[in-house]
């Protein structure tokens, strides 16, 4: 029994061997030791910086956690909250309120600390990264690097961050075209059909473009950059000589991943080029599935609560049928309709102009069908064919520019309706959405 004793007091007196991943921290510290002149430590651990393409925000994150957690365990360091400052500040104003001077207390609070912790020089291989601790000192008079170390990644793995990807190629971009004054961002285009996906990564990148436009560093030079956004549907090239061209692609593979490819171009020339790069889309808000341009332009109406419905009286309807349309109004809005083919081609359906009923506003309760309640002419299915009948709703109409585009497409006074082009139809869907309070209904015609 005293030999048993004896054996489990000598297990438990014995040191604990330490994690590999924290000793090897050692020389790091004691070097942040001699710079702070201490030997018990408080650190910032600040992250990775903005820019850097190697990991997704999440993966960013999730990597400075896991270094803090290795700083922790070495017994020798406390933390300091530098990059949590959005978080105490959204609590304490939810709770107690803040007033910009406190708000301003509690980030040099946060900051406090011998020195500031990057993360710098990540490089990911697989589930891995690859990092070096570079501590900065409050005077900023001393620094130390550590050796590289090893940090696993278990959140998306091979993902970028979509906005480190756009800011990666802008600096590339102005490392390869430094006088560049002007750039045309033609709108992403989706593989395989068309995806909501698309114009969300145009904006970013016309965000991200916009912020270099704004930079201290051009102010200060006096280097004007203007940015343009092509309409979409144009031929994606430089209007003008020494106008540079923004272009991108985007993909979603079967397994739902992801990807984009970014470049800039000038007179026939490629530059800063982004290659094929996995994202997240998470933070998009859009649908990545691409669809054929019916699909899309029904997937992605802006149907505001249902306020306009449109239905066809038949589904489909047959050879030598008439056609007619239900439309169908919760609140008064004026009315603008057109038909649109699978090619990306329309003409206006509503109003006509010189039709009074058909220029009125629909109110609250209203129901009409398309042609006959307007008086129109009634339409025999002839050919088979399928298109999309869509309506825009607007409460006291279109802004002037528009209806006045929309009117000049339109039937009236015995002439029909215009064909509308690829780029004129996608330019109109466009501007048309960005309208504000406006709502949308369709519904296909198909005739067997």
């Amino acid at each position: 029994m005293r030999l048993l004793l004896l054996a489990a007091l000598l297990i438990l007196s014995a040191p604990a061997r330490a994690d590999p991943a924290t000793a090897a921290l050692t020389p790091f510290l004691d070097a942040v030791a001699a710079c702070a002149g201490r030997p018990d430590l408080t650190l910032a651990v600040v992250g990775v910086e903005p820019g850097q393409t190697a990991l997704s925000r999440e993966q960013a994150e999730e990597v400075r956690l896991a270094v803090e957690s290795r700083l922790q365990a070495s017994g020798r360091v406390r933390l300091a909250a530098a990059a949590d400052v959005v978080r105490i500040k959204a609590l304490r104003e939810g709770t107690t309120g803040l007033s910009g001077a406190e708000a301003e207390a509690q980030i040099r609070q946060a900051f406090a600390g011998d020195a500031s912790v990057f993360l710098v020089e990540p490089r990911r291989a697989g589930e891995t990264a690859a990092l070096r601790l570079q501590a900065i000192t409050k005077s900023a008079a001393c620094k130390a690097t550590s050796e590289p170390l090893i940090v696993p990644i278990r959140v998306g793995a091979g993902v970028s961050d979509i906005d480190a990807v756009m800011e990666g190629a802008v600096r590339a971009l102005q490392q390869a075209a430094p006088n560049a004054r002007t750039i045309e961002v033609c709108p992403f285009v989706a593989e395989g059909g068309h995806s909501s996906c698309a114009g969300a990564l145009t904006d970013r990148l016309v965000i991200a473009l916009d912020a270099e436009a704004r930079s201290a560093n051009r102010i200060l030079k006096g280097a004007r950059l203007d940015v343009r956004r092509r309409p979409p549907g144009t031929a994606c090239q430089g209007s003008a000589e020494g106008v540079l061209t923004a272009s991108g692609r985007f993909r979603t593979e079967r397994d739902g991943a992801s990807y984009l490819e970014l470049e800039f171009g000038r007179e026939g020339a490629v530059l800063a080029p982004t290659g094929r790069r996995r994202i997240g889309i998470e933070g998009l808000g859009c649908d990545p599935t691409p669809r054929p341009f019916l699909d899309h332009l029904a997937a992605s109406a802006r149907t505001d609560g249902g306020r306009l419905a449109v239905s066809a009286t038949a589904a489909p309807f047959a050879r030598g049928q008439r056609l007619e349309m239900r439309i169908e109004s919760k609140s008064r809005q004026n009315l603008y309709c057109w038909v649109v083919a699978p090619d990306e081609t329309a003409f206006v359906a509503l109003p006509v102009r010189g039709n009074a009923v058909s220029e009125a506003p629909l109110g609250p309760g209203d129901t009409r069908r398309y042609p006959r309640g307007y008086g129109l002419e009634e339409i025999v299915a002839a050919e088979p064919f399928e298109n999309l009948f869509a309506c825009f709703g607007v409460e006291g109409g279109l802004p002037p520019e528009l209806e006045a585009r929309w009117r000049a497409a339109a039937p009236g006074a015995g002439a029909d309706a215009a064909l509308l082009q690829p780029p004129d139809v996608l330019d109109l869907l466009e501007r048309i959405r960005r309208t504000p309070g406006v709502t949308e209904a369709s519904a296909r015609i198909v005739v067997r």
